[in-house]
């Protein structure tokens, strides 16, 4: 990422009031920021949003971070003496996405490189760094945007839309605003994307929204910015899954699931058809169809038990 086009003090110091920056804590390290990312990004100068303890600390063992905000609150804890830089104010999640919208977009020059044995439809669209591995099938009305990595084998069928930004609106500075997206797509060797599929790239650059080996993403399914996907998972037709999920492998998702923003779903797990995932799901879990996502045994028995008596 190329940074900001001035430096962050100067930046800083013209909306201090609008977002009530109370203090700012080793301003020096402002100067070694480059972009915006988690509290786990490993990109060199990483400047995140720390909501809480928890992130704060998870922002402190991250040698990448150089700078954090985050509220009054948060700060007041005796964090302060081995932390990055902290930007404290009563509002840090506007400040943040304010700070990402300002970043400076990399003009890419980087054309498509695809191997001689893959396939790629004429009708198909190529855009930027795009790479497309040994055998890999790429069909017709695809649209692929940069970066992007398709590996060997990975067969995309027609209409799929790999790279996109996604939904991410956000009040800031009292307007709505879309929150563009820096980053990638990786999808891992002889994956299988079906038909009018959606796969957003991540939000922060350097990083990317991936899909494991061999997972297949079905119909009109939609993969959200920076989810992770593992190996060999099943994800069907229309099957939204929120950014920032994490999905293991060998995952089993039924028809029409949702899965909520930052929900974790561990190995072997199936989440039936039309369950919407509010919490996390243990590895070999099996959670129920329809709403709210709960253990399936227990469902079909509490189901059975109400068909019975409606018998009588």
């Amino acid at each position: 990422m190329a940074g900001w086009p001035e430096s962050l003090e100067a930046m800083l110091e013209r909306v201090a009031a609008e977002f009530r920056i109370a203090r700012i804590t080793r301003p020096e390290l402002l100067r070694s920021a480059r972009q915006t990312g988690f509290v786990w990004t490993r990109q060199p100068g990483v400047v995140c949003l720390a909501a809480n303890r928890h992130y704060l600390s998870l922002a402190r063992a991250n040698p990448d971070v150089a700078v954090v905000v985050t509220s009054e609150e948060v700060a007041r804890r005796d964090f302060e003496a081995a932390t990055p830089c902290l930007i404290v104010c009563d509002r840090p999640d506007e400040l943040y996405l304010w700070m990402h919208l300002h970043q400076q977009t990399p003009t890419g020059t980087a054309s498509p490189q695809i191997d001689p044995t893959a396939t790629v439809d004429a009708s198909a669209v190529l855009h930027g760094d795009v790479r497309i591995e040994a055998d890999a099938w790429i069909g017709p009305r695809v649209v692929i945007s940069g970066p992007a990595v398709l590996g060997r084998g990975v067969h995309v069928e027609a209409g799929a839309i790999i790279g996109c930004d996604g939904l991410y609106a956000k009040d800031v500075a009292g307007r709505r605003r879309h929150i563009p997206h820096y980053g990638g797509v990786a999808i891992g060797a002889d994956a299988f994307i079906h038909a009018g599929a959606v796969i957003v790239r991540s939000a922060i650059a350097g990083e990317a929204t991936s899909i494991g080996p061999e997972t297949h993403v079905g119909v009109m399914a939609n993969v959200g910015h920076d989810v992770q996907v593992g190996a060999r998972t099943t994800i069907s037709s229309n099957v939204v899954i929120a950014g920032r999920a994490r999905v293991g492998a060998d995952v089993w998702i039924g028809a029409s699931a949702t899965l909520s923003n930052a929900v974790s779903v561990g190995d072997r797990a199936k989440i039936r058809i039309g369950s919407v995932v509010v919490r996390d799901v243990a590895a070999g879990a099996d959670v129920s169809s329809g709403n709210f996502a709960i253990d399936h045994a227990q469902a079909m028995r509490a189901y059975t038990r109400e068909a019975t008596r409606e018998k009588r």
